[in-house]
Order: structure tokens, then sequence, then C-alpha cells
């Protein structure tokens, strides 16, 4: 949302304007909040496009179709006032992403979402169409999902499919979206519901795959395969909605079922006010918008000034509404949490009416400052991007329960499920966001390479505890180092570099190394340098390298090679699942020197995999075990908030987001200004701040002068904590 301009009206009707949603030639659509206190999307012609009688007759069309539909999954008319001078028209706002977000920012949705979807946007289609009105520019930007389901906008171009109706456009004219309109839209011909009922396959068809069912360019390219092509529907691996959707994509009208009939088709349960039929990720999109929402002023007139809320002197004082408790809030909140501003601040509100366990959140107070945390959260790595959610969010919690806190702390999390393109997304994201001052993330190597430009480019304080990759940076930037990417723990070389000396000291003298390229450029910097360490130390070593197209059952000659050469140690560098195909060998052949794998390759994935022959199996990580002595308060607060023990990078996203915190209060000391990102950046960098896993203070790389490194062997098919050990020479 941005601000209101001068020139922009502060009322219409009895709607109070809070500022922009968007804006385009022909006019301005205002978020606002009506008497009752209700928000609403208010739609603005622009007078001088108002005075055309073409346009005030179709707002006019606009506002008495869309009053005409009955359904909870359309968005209802509010108010309107179609001849103004000025017309406009009030809909009540849905505070969530459109499909075309969620899809683009979290993939494609399963299988079974689709269904729900689809039946969902078929009863409001079938509304649409008992109400005598074809929609005709049915696509993924005009549905909104809300936290009780989805909702069917924009009635701009809808038309009553009575024959004897006038039409305002030319018999020649292509009115719709190219790429999800009817082929008989895209000849310009007379249209009835089943076109309508095409434009819903092509959003199904989106929905399922992630891209457009007739591909993207060009309009007139869109518009001749429409009619022309059959749709691309690789990659919807439900057979019964497969079907159904060939059908709805049906050419010719008549081979298509109507909207009631899909509904019927459709075998999915409805959502009853609730949104658990979606993915982890689109629900947190959700609930974000939603908290957003929470934040705005209430209906009390108030003054539009220059200063923004949380700069100098600022005290926002205002409550936020309450809202109706919906179903499914319990897993609502647990997604959101921190992500959806709901540690404090804007999100109070929110959280107090979704959580039920009877805790009072923090009452925002003082100024905000906003931290974001980008994770992966549903990818391959999601054990680690939640562990780190959660922490960050109790640190958060904490820091606002202060009674001295100076300001309000804000969490922002967005996921990127591992995904590269998604990384890039979410960097433009939280870069884009002002209040954003500095972002813990990412989770992993290939999402830090494909984002990292982008922060630095902005000047973004990066601060990273589990991608601890030395080719990160030099990868992605090509302007020399990063300005403010600062790594909070111990790179990922030290920790194998370091297991080299810790198989010495088990008494390995010549030890096997089999550097697997599934485990991609971490297991290949791993191998690189555990040579170079043994090497170093004069040990005798024997390598083996796996590439990454091998299988598994690849995996059995090479470690039988390997043992054959005579080794007393053995070190596997690469993913948790091969890993434990190595293990399975070894055991077969009774190796029992000792077993070391890389930190990437250690957890949970492992022992599930390996079962017995992971016993004895060796790890050096940077971060700590959730039973040492340093974090004992920190884990026992962590089980109390989540009923769980904290997984792997926990303690340090809790440290890593107090030494935000610190140096946003010793910037809040000096000024009550809000600090620059430049600023808190060059305050990280001085920094020496004591958290419970680390000194803090980075070196002119930006990376921790005294991370540590940590030991752990499965015992009882997990793996236990058994101590920090010394880096060598130290």
């Amino acid at each position: 949302m941005e601000r209101l301009l001068p020139s922009d009206p502060a009322h219409l009707g009895g709607n109070r304007l809070l500022g922009r949603l968007g804006a385009g030639g022909m006019g301005v659509v205002y978020l606002a909040r009506t008497r009752a206190g209700a928000p609403a999307a208010v739609k603005v012609i622009q007078p001088e496009y108002a005075e055309r009688p073409e346009f005030r007759a179709r707002f006019r069309r606009e506002a008495a179709s869309a009053r005409r539909v009955a359904s909870p999954w359309v968005v209802p008319v509010l108010d309107a006032d179609t001849e103004a001078d000025a017309p406009w028209l009030a809909t009540a706002f849905v505070p969530g992403p459109s499909l075309a977000e969620a899809v683009e920012a979290c993939g494609p949705l399963p299988g079974h979402g689709v269904r729900v979807l689809g039946k969902v946007l078929a009863r409001a289609v079938a509304a649409v169409h008992d109400a005598g009105l074809v929609h005709r520019d049915l696509k993924p930007g005009n549905v909104l999902l809300a936290l009780d389901g989805p909702r069917l906008i924009d009635f701009g171009i809808a038309r009553p499919t009575a024959a004897e109706e006038t039409e305002l456009t030319s018999d020649s004219m292509v009115v719709g979206t190219p790429g999800f309109l009817s082929p008989e839209q895209a000849r310009a011909q007379r249209v009835g519901p089943a076109s309508d009922v095409f434009s819903l396959g092509c959003v199904l068809a989106y929905a399922a795959t992630g891209r457009p069912p007739f591909g993207t360019g060009a309009a007139d390219a869109l518009l001749y395969r429409t009619v022309h092509d059959e749709p691309d529907l690789g990659g919807v691996a439900d057979e019964g909605l497969r079907a159904l959707l060939v059908r709805c994509l049906a050419k010719e009208a008549e081979g298509r079922p109507t909207a009631a009939g899909l509904d019927a088709e459709l075998v999915a349960d409805a959502p009853e006010g609730d949104i658990d039929w979606l993915p982890d990720a689109v629900v947190r999109m959700v609930a974000e918008r939603s908290a957003e929402m929470l934040r705005l002023p209430g209906v009390e007139p108030t003054e539009v000034s220059g200063t923004r809320a949380g700069d100098a002197g600022d005290v926002d004082t205002t409550a936020a509404p309450a809202a109706p408790a919906r179903p499914g809030r319990r897993r609502v909140l647990a997604l959101a949490g921190g992500g959806a501003l709901l540690a404090a601040g804007g999100g109070a509100a929110l959280w107090a009416v979704l959580r039920d366990d009877g805790e009072a959140p923090a009452k925002a107070r003082g100024p905000r400052r906003t931290l974001g945390l980008h994770a992966d959260l549903t990818g391959p790595q999601k054990e680690a991007g939640a562990a780190q959610e959660r922490a960050a969010r109790l640190a958060v919690e904490q820091f606002n329960a202060r009674e001295n806190a100076p300001f309000t702390l804000e969490l922002t999390v967005a996921d990127d499920g591992g995904d590269p393109a998604r990384a890039l997304a979410v960097a433009r994201r939280l870069v884009g966001d002002r209040d954003v001052l500095a972002v813990l993330g990412p989770t992993g190597y290939a999402s830090a390479q494909a984002s990292l430009d982008a922060y630095d480019g902005a000047g973004m304080p990066l601060l990273t505890v589990s991608e601890g990759s030395y080719s990160a940076a030099q990868a992605a930037l090509v302007n020399g180092e990063p300005k403010a990417y600062f790594h909070a723990t111990a790179l990922s070389l030290r920790p194998a570099f370091t297991t080299v000396y810790v198989l010495l000291g088990q008494g390995a003298a010549n030890i096997g190394l089999l550097s697997d390229r599934a485990g991609g450029i971490r297991a290949f910097e791993h191998s690189t340098i555990a040579h170079n360490a043994a090497t170093g130390a004069e040990l005798g070593l024997y390598l083996r390298v796996v590439p990454a197209a091998a299988d598994a059952g690849a995996l059995g000659p090479v470690v039988a090679d390997i043992v054959d050469h005579g080794v007393d140690g053995f070190f596997y560098t690469g993913t948790p699942e091969r890993a434990a195909a190595v293990a399975r060998e070894l055991a077969k052949r009774g190796f029992d020197g000792p077993r070391f794998l890389d930190e990437p390759a250690a957890g949970g994935a492992f022992t599930a995999a390996a079962a017995d022959a992971a016993e004895g199996w060796q790890a050096l990580t940077p971060y700590v075990g959730a039973d040492a002595d340093a974090v004992r308060d920190f884990a026992a607060a962590y089980r109390k908030r989540f009923d769980g023990a904290p997984g792997p990078w926990a303690a340090e996203a809790y440290d890593v987001t107090r030494l935000i915190a610190d140096r946003l209060a010793a910037l809040a000391r000096k000024s009550r200004r809000r600090p620059t990102r430049e600023a808190l950046a060059a305050s990280l960098t001085a920094a020496r701040f004591k958290g419970l896993t680390a000194t803090y203070s980075f070196d002119e790389s930006r990376e921790i002068e005294q991370g540590k490194i940590h030991h752990y062997r499965v015992e009882d098919g997990r793996f236990g904590y058994v101590g920090p050990v010394a880096l060598p020479g130290s």
C-alpha cells in the first residue's frame, strides 16, 4: 500500500481512505474503512474518463453486476456512487495474495489443493451465471486467497447473458486476458457461461502446474494457441483432475461441463472457513497479509502527516481492530508466527484473536524496527529453516517483553522453499520493504547464490548462520567482496578441516575420503579442504569421487575399493541419503574405524535411512547441541514455547537475532531517528556481542572471528552432542 497523495480525498461517501492499493490510467483503487470499521477497496474512475459515456456505463454495469451475485466466494459490493463526478465503487477488502502471487512465490498447488480451489471457484462462477452474468475475465490475478477461503473479484467487464442486452464493445474487439480467455473470446464472438468454464480450466491448470496452459508471450501468439493448440497439462499428476481439465478446455463450448457440473464432479471438501487445504508457504503469505491489515489505523479521523510510523520520536498507540475468530487458526498461527508480523506490533491483534493458549502477547510500544528472515521452510532444508524461524521469533518475543525495550521489534518471514528463483524473488521483496533493516538468512547455498547480489546491491545487512560455504559470495558477486554479508557462524570449511585432525586424534593414519558430487558445491569444498589438511598433516589419504548422476547402487563398489586400500578412518562428504548407503556398505564389510560425515549429510535423515548402520558415525558442525550447558536456558524456553527441542542452527539464529536487536538498541541510544541499513551494517561490523554460542565480532571479510566447532556422535539412533572441539592451532 502506498501513502495518500495530497490531491487524494480523505473520504468518499462514508469511507475513510487510508492509502493507495494501485493506480492506472483510468483510475485509482484505495484501501479504506467503512463507517462500521470494515476494510474496503474503493475503485474510483478519474473524472476525465467519467465524462465518456462508455466508461460511466461500464462502471454502472460493474456495480449492478456485482450486486446481483449472491455467493460467499464472490467479493460483495458495500457501497457505490456511479453518478458522482468521479464515480466510485466500494467492495469488501480481501487481505490476501492473489492466486497469481501465491503460485509465483510458492510454486504450484498440490492436487488436493487444486481440487478444493476448483470446487470453490466453480461455485462462485455458478453464482455469477445464476445471476444472468458472464464474468469474462477469470484469471489468477482475480482470485484472492483469504484466511477463510478464496474470493472471486472484478466484474469490470462482466456482461449479461441475455441476447437482447446491448454490448458496449464492438463485435471485433477481444475482451479478456490472453492466456486465460476462451476460443470464442479470442475470435471476438459472443460468449456465454461456457466461456467462463474454459477460463476456469486455465486458472486451475495454472494452479496445478505453475504456468498458463497456452504458454506466455505476445498476445496474438496466445490468441492463436488458444484457438488452435492443445493445452499443456504436463505436470498435472492427478489423472482424474487432468481429464476434467481437458473437458473444461474443449475448443467447442458444447463440450465443456457447466460450472455447477464442475462443482459436482470435483471430489473435495469445500473449505468451511479455513485454508488448511493450502500448502504451508501459502498459508503463511495469507497470514502475513492479514496481519498487515491489522496494523492499519482504526476508524477515528487522524491527521495525515509526512512522518512515517516508527520514525523520529513517533509512538504508535493505534489499537488494531478485533477480527472474528476463524476455523483453522492453530495452523495459521503456527505457520505465520513471526513471519506474519505476529511476534509483536502490527500482528499483535491477529495473534490475540487466533491463539487460544491463554498467553497474552506483548503489547506493542514505541517505534517499530523490522527484521526479515529469509528461510527454506518447505524445501530440502526445512528442518534448519523452521528451527531458525522459531528461534528468531522467541528472541523477538523476549526482547519485546522487556520493560525498557526502546522499540518494538518485528519479524517478517519469507519462504523460498530452497528454490533459487524464489530466493531471488524473496530478496527483492524484502529489499523493497523499506521497513526491513536487516535480514537473517538464507538457509542454504543455492538460495544465497541467487539472492546475494540483490541484497548487497541494496546495502541490506544479511546475516547467515546455516549457509557456511566459502563459494556463495564469490559465485554470486562479480564486483568484489560483499559489503554487508555477515557469516555469523564458522565457515563449513573449518569443520571439514578439523575433521582430519580429529580422525588423527582417534588413531587414524590412512584416511579414506569419499567425495560425493551429489552434495553439490559444499561437498566439493569439504573434500578439497580435507584433502589439503591430510596432506599438510602428512597423513595417508585415498580419495574417490562419485559423480552426482551415479545412483546409490554405484556407491557399493566404491566403498569396497576404499576399504580394500587399507584405510583405518573414513570421511564422507555428500547427502544424508547417500551417506546412509555408504554406512550400510561399511557395516556390511565390518569396518570399525572412526567414521565421519560432513555437516550437510548429518542429521535425522541420515540416521533414519541408515538405521543400525548409523551407530558410531560422527560429525563436526558449526551449530551447538541443544543439551550443551551454554544454551540450557534457551533450550528450556524453546521447549516450553514450541513443545519440542530446538533443531540445528536454532541457538545460533536466536543469538544473531539478539545481536541485531542489540545493535539497533545501541543506535537508538544515539538517536531516536530510524536508522538506515548502512548505519546498522556499520554497527554490526564494529560489534562485540557476547551470545550464548559465541562472542560475535567480525573480521574484515565479515566472518565471525571466534566461530566454534561442535562434535556429535550417533548413539541409540540419534546424533548426540559430545561437546565443542578446539580448532587446530588454537
